[in-house]
């Protein structure tokens, strides 16, 4: 499935990490089966994937000291299908909100690369190249740098 719409994420976004369900019902305040059938649950993209997916789920995960690899792994699996829309929101919210929080904080990168599949990976080298982020050698050679 590709995300062509907004209104496609909440739903899509459940079915990556139902632990998402109530962070969306507290976002959007409405239950979930509203919130996913609702064209006008209008949180926008950002707001959706930053408080709801990035914040309270993926980087959590990648700061910890022993992550739950399934939640890590089926959030960027989410990612990847963000990244993969023809929508230029739906892929700047990716890029923003889940990859450039990756850059700021030593070692999340490093954490979140065996779990990232090719776009995701793509999108992440072009961000190391464009901010002149300094990674080892042991990411780089995973980056393709």
């Amino acid at each position: 499935m590709v995300v062509t719409s907004y209104a496609q994420i909440p739903a899509l976004l459940v079915d990556f990490a139902p632990e998402a369900a109530s962070l969306i019902e507290e976002e959007a305040d409405m239950p979930l089966h509203e919130a996913v059938r609702d064209d006008d649950f209008a949180l926008g993209y950002f707001n959706l994937i930053g408080n709801v997916l990035s914040s309270p789920l993926l980087m959590p995960q990648l700061r910890a000291e022993d992550p739950d690899r399934d939640l890590v792994a089926r959030c960027l699996a989410f990612v990847e299908k963000l990244m993969e829309s023809p929508e230029d929101g739906v892929r700047s919210a990716a890029h923003f909100q889940c990859l450039e929080p990756l850059l700021d904080a030593d070692g999340l990168l490093k954490t979140a690369l065996p779990f990232m599949r090719e776009r995701t990976r793509e999108e992440a080298a072009k961000m190391v190249r464009f901010y002149a982020v300094e990674v080892d050698d042991d990411t780089r050679r995973q980056l393709g740098l």
